[in-house]
């Protein structure tokens, strides 16, 4: 049967010969018996190499594809594979080419198949769609593609990233010579570039590479990287070039910038008086500028790196790198303080601080950081604890509390004196003290130490601490602070001190009230009396200058820290010899430093006091005690005495063995001189009150005699005139009848005017018995007792809650009584009578009337009606005895009544005042002191 096959070989091979489509017959898997010329590219070896070789020797490059399917035709079954991509030798150079592939089986006698005719079409309609697909990716790929072809360098392919890097159209730039597109190229590196890699036919990359290009209708330069391609024909022949590029230029910039900006640091970093460094994320230092190569002598190869700890302190180095290691890790901020050594050997104290620095994305990039000497600082603090402790020491010796406070008004420190008289507990800022003031005492004082904080100014203020020794209880104290400021005026501390005046405060307190009440009592008592209040005047300047002398004395107190000259402060040696001498010791007792330094302190004392050997004795009692005092007669250099007191205090070193003493006297001479004449005062005070009460008691008498001997004869006529008029006047002419009826109308009159004076008189002479009197019950009794006359009126009484008052209670009700009346009696007949009365609680500092008593709290109570009003000019007047603005028969009334409420209000010890205008009505206004 095969050599059937074969004789008909001619035939087919003919078939083969004459088509122009590749075609080749193979038997087997042995090889090729004939392939025509058409497959000759296919095939990629002439006949000779062929002859001989398997079917995969022949297609060894693409068998991977063709394998399986000649296998499976080789099964018996014909096969048509179609689109598949082979790589040919076209022109002696390979190719991708796309075929279909038909496999005709060549069957045997037997039925199997002894070969297969294979025919290839290739694909050229697929081939182009391809090529058209390639060409629209390459259209629009986001990096930049240009080709150009020789000898002109026309442009061939743009696609749209370079067309949008020139903002051209494509219709511009197709066909056209890239330097008539954009005439800036001429001359240019990239001229240089493409005529290079045309003549040498290799490849090159510039990254960054300035371009002066046509933009939007003007000129920019930008820069790109480029990749330069040549573009081979067969035989080597360069026939254009593509250029494949991407434009940098804000990278570039920003490079540029970041390098301008790193240039322009590290040259202003050398000119600042500090040394700056900066580290890498693992802490090894990249840079330091030209002050720390001054600062510490050492070259850039003794320092980057790890290197510049080698000038750290042995002593630091280990606590400096842990903590510096502990901030890099966490990426936090940091300042140490260290010694490093300098370019002369010494080690100085530094300041090292250091920030984080992230990258736009949060990357850590390392530290950046600052050196500052701070060894002058270092000094100047040790010197200042130093001297701290000095001034502790000294405080601490006063027999007053000192304190002090930062520049904010933290309280930051007591002397012992405030633990031995107010706190066991040691606690600071505003708590530490206002939890010892009286509660009545704490909103003002806050107020106060807060406003002088803020403003600057200095403290003078009294109010009451909770002592604990030597008995529990509260007691008045005068507070002074002053600032401390710098050479710069800033305020950089709060000196204070805290003076016990509780005694002299009671006296004074205790006078300020009698002599208020006195002064209310006889202001309207007859002219013999007037001496007494000019007496009592003095008395009040008397004590106004002790109050002075007082804080004038304290106000000493405060320079004790600069220079103190109202205390002999004296430190002694453990024997009790002048070792130092102030400016207030010399201006006190009258030595020089030069004179006194190294005698005995005995000196000061009497000669009976050093006879009993006083002196001796309070050095053994401090000794023993820690401390003593003594109040008593000192002796100055010129031989006179003065009042003095005087504390001796024990100083310890650090074993608590006494090296010495300080010894602060206080000159009291004016003081002792002040409190004898304050008695004086009491004593003449007492005498005046004894003649006031004289004065009373006769008074009284008149009183008694006004209520029985002189109403008894009025009786009579208005008794014997009311019998004629009612028996006989049918026996009297008219005009006898005109004079009985005056005489009846006058008699009572004054049985009236009678009345109102017993009513001002009691008003001053009755006992004044003050009881906790609730003003709403008052009010209420008074309205039931006037129900009828405000009925009458069809009056309105418009009343706000009254507060509960230790008062007079009848007196305070005949004061409401009588103002209400009035404003009933001088109401406007079109109009309805409407009253108003309110009460509010008025403090010291706000009030500012006439007649207040000074620190004292009020209620002020307001009476306001809508009547027919009076002359502004006439507000003080209308309280006078007897005064009246309308006439007799327009108004009834004796002109006391007024007069009785000023009189009411004084002996509650506050004042009245009115306040009207014609046709608007009347307001009173009474104040009476919170007690």
């Amino acid at each position: 049967m095969e050599v059937n096959v074969l004789d008909k070989k001619e035939f087919v091979f003919n078939i083969i010969s004459q088509s122009h489509v590749p075609m080749f017959l193979a038997w087997g898997t042995s090889g090729v018996l004939y392939y025509n010329d058409a497959c000759q590219p296919l095939i990629g070896l002439s006949r000779g190499e062929a002859s001989g070789l398997s079917l995969q020797q022949v297609f060894a490059g693409n068998w991977h594809k063709l394998g399986p399917a000649f296998d499976q035709v080789m099964q018996g079954g014909s096969l048509t594979i179609p689109d598949i991509q082979l790589f040919i030798n076209r022109q002696n150079h390979s190719e991708p080419v796309s075929f279909t592939f038909s496999c005709i089986p060549i069957p045997l006698s037997t039925g199997k198949t002894g070969g297969m005719l294979v025919t290839a079409t290739e694909n050229v309609a697929i081939q182009q769609a391809t090529q058209k697909k390639i060409y629209e990716i390459l259209l629009q790929l986001p990096i930049g593609i240009l080709t150009l072809r020789m000898p002109d360098y026309r442009i061939e392919l743009a696609n749209h990233s370079f067309l949008q890097i020139t903002s051209k159209d494509i219709s511009e730039v197709t066909g056209r010579s890239l330097f008539e597109v954009n005439p800036d190229l001429k001359g240019q590196r990239a001229e240089e570039l493409i005529n290079q890699v045309v003549q040498s036919r290799t490849p090159h990359i510039e990254n960054g590479m300035p371009l002066r290009i046509e933009r939007n209708g003007g000129h920019v330069t930008a820069y790109f990287n480029l990749l330069f391609y040549p573009l081979l024909e067969p035989g080597g022949i360069c026939s254009g070039i593509m250029l494949v590029g991407r434009e940098v230029t804000d990278i570039v910039l920003e490079r540029k910038r970041m390098e301008n900006s790193e240039h322009y640091f590290r040259r202003l970093a050398d000119t600042v008086p500090v040394m700056l460094w900066i580290t890498r994320p693992d802490g090894s230092c990249t840079y330091v500028n030209q002050k720390w190569y001054d600062y510490t002598g050492q070259p850039p190869e003794n320092t980057l790196g790890q290197r510049w700890l080698s000038v750290v302190h042995p002593d630091d180095l280990e606590l400096m790198t842990t903590c510096f290691a502990e901030a890099n890790a966490h990426q936090v901020p940091f300042n140490f303080e260290y010694r490093i050594q300098g370019a002369d050997g010494n080690y100085r104290w530094i300041l090292d601080s250091g920030s984080p620095m992230f990258d736009n994305k949060g990357v850590f990039e390392g530290f950046i950081g600052s050196v500052v000497d701070i060894d002058n600082r270092k000094l100047a603090e040790d010197a200042v604890r130093e001297s701290e402790v000095r001034f502790r020491q000294l405080a601490d010796s006063m027999p007053q509390i000192v304190w002090t406070a930062n520049a904010d008004g933290y309280v930051d420190y007591y002397n012992k004196q405030w633990y031995l008289l107010i706190s066991d507990e040691e606690r600071f800022g505003d708590e530490s003290f206002l939890v010892h003031v009286h509660p009545d005492d704490r909103e003002r004082c806050l107020e106060s130490w807060h406003d002088v904080v803020r403003t600057g100014e200095q403290l003078e203020i009294e109010f009451r601490f909770f002592v604990k020794y030597p008995v529990a209880g509260y007691r008045w104290f005068l507070v002074r602070a002053r600032p401390i400021k710098n050479d710069d005026g800033q305020i950089i501390k709060w000196f204070g001190t805290c003076t016990d005046i509780d005694e002299v405060k009671n006296i004074h307190l205790d006078l300020e009230n009698r002599v208020a009440e006195r002064t209310h009592e006889i202001s309207h008592k007859n002219n013999a009396l007037e001496e007494t209040t000019r007496e009592l005047k003095e008395i009040n300047q008397q004590l106004e200058l002790r109050h002075e002398e007082l804080r004038q004395s304290e106000e000493r107190y405060l320079r004790m820290t600069n220079e103190v000259e109202d205390y002999s402060i004296i430190l002694l040696s453990k024997d009790g010899y002048i070792e130092n001498w102030n400016k207030g010791a010399e201006k006190i007792k009258g030595y020089t430093a030069d004179e006194i330094i190294g005698m005995h302190f005995r000196l000061f004392y009497t000669y009976s006091d050093q006879q009993h050997g006083l002196a001796e004795k309070l050095l053994e009692e401090a000794k023993q005690d820690g401390k003593s005092t003594f109040e008593g007669l000192r002796v100055r250099k010129d031989g006179s005495t003065f009042w003095a007191y005087t504390v001796l205090t024990a100083l310890h070193n650090d074993k608590n063995d006494i090296i010495g003493f300080s010894k602060v006297t206080r000159d009291l001479t004016k003081q002792k001189l002040t409190e004898d004449q304050l008695k004086m005062y009491a004593e003449q005070l007492e005498q005046k009150n004894r003649e006031l009460e004289r004065s009373n008691s006769e008074l009284s008498s008149f009183s008694y005699v006004a209520s029985h001997d002189l109403q008894e004869p009025l009786r009579k006529i208005q008794a014997f005139g009311n019998l004629i008029q009612a028996r006989d006047v049918a026996n009297l002419s008219d005009t006898s009848k005109d004079y009985f009826d005056r005489m009846v109308k006058a008699a009572v009159r004054m049985q009236n005017l009678i009345d109102s004076l017993l009513e001002f008189s009691r008003t001053t002479t009755a006992r004044k018995n003050f009881e906790s009197t609730d003003l709403n019950a008052l009010l209420d009794e008074v309205k039931k007792e006037l129900a009828h006359r405000i009925d009458e009126k069809k009056a309105t009484i418009i009343s706000a809650h009254l507060p509960t008052m230790t008062i007079i209670p009848f007196q305070f009700r005949q004061l409401l009584s009588n103002l209400i009346s009035n404003s009933l009696k001088y109401s406007r007949e079109d109009v309805t009578p409407v009253i108003e009365i309110t009460s509010a609680y008025v403090k010291a500092r706000q009030l500012h009337e006439k007649g207040a008593i000074p620190g004292k709290d009020y209620f002020r109570f307001t009476i306001n009606d809508n009547g027919i009003g009076f002359e502004q000019e006439y507000a003080e007047k209308i309280f006078e005895l007897f005064q009246r603005l309308h006439g007799r028969n327009e108004y009834t009334g004796s002109g006391i009544g007024l007069a009785i409420c000023k009189k009411i209000v004084e002996n509650h010890h506050g004042f009245i005042r009115a306040e009207s205008e014609v046709g608007a009505g009347a307001t009173f206004y009474i104040f009476i002191p919170v007690k």
